[in-house]
C-alpha cells in the first residue's frame, strides 16, 4: 500500500490514480488539498506530509517518485489519441484504465474514434501547463 501525493489516502501500490481524489500519482500538484499547502505533498509509503520537490521523505527515507509529465507525455497522449484513440489508447497511456475500456467497448459506433481526434487535436494545441491541469490525468475532454 502508499498513500496519494495529493490527499494522503491510502491506495494500492500499483494505482496510477488515487481512487479517492482522482488525481494521477505521476503529475505534479498545484494548489492545495484540504491539510496540504501549495508547496507541500504527501509521502507515497508512510502518508506524512512533506515538501513538494522532497526527493526523499524525512520520516521514512523512502525515494519519491518523480512528479510532473514532460513535453514527449504530452506529444505521445495527442498522437495516441489521433491514431488510435478510437480504441482508448491514450487513455491507457494515461493511466484513465476505465475511460480506456468504455472506447473499447464502444469503438464499433466510431464516436471514441471523433472524441479521440478532437482530445488529441486539443491536447497537442494545450502548452504544457494547461495540459497538466487539465488532460494529463486521462478525464474526458480535460476537467
Amino acid at each position: 500500500m502508499k498513500y496519494c501525493i495529493n490527499c494522503g489516502e491510502q491506495i494500492t501500490a500499483e494505482a496510477a490514480v488515487c481512487t479517492h481524489c482522482g488525481v494521477n500519482q505521476a503529475t505534479s500538484l498545484e494548489g492545495s488539498h484540504e491539510e496540504r499547502g501549495e508547496n507541500e505533498k504527501y509521502c507515497v509509503d508512510c502518508g506524512t506530509l512533506i515538501n513538494k520537490q522532497a526527493e526523499l521523505c524525512p520520516d521514512c527515507g523512502v525515494q519519491q517518485p518523480a512528479a510532473g509529465s514532460t513535453n514527449s507525455d504530452k506529444v505521445a497522449a495527442g498522437v495516441l489519441a489521433l491514431l488510435l484513440g478510437g480504441l482508448g489508447a491514450h487513455k491507457f497511456y494515461q493511466g484513465n484504465v476505465k475511460l480506456g475500456v468504455l472506447y473499447l467497448c464502444f469503438f464499433w459506433t466510431g464516436i471514441p474514434a471523433l472524441l479521440g481526434l478532437a482530445e488529441g487535436i486539443l491536447m497537442l494545441i494545450a502548452d504544457d501547463k494547461e495540459y497538466e491541469e487539465k488532460y494529463a490525468d486521462g478525464s474526458l475532454f480535460g476537467r
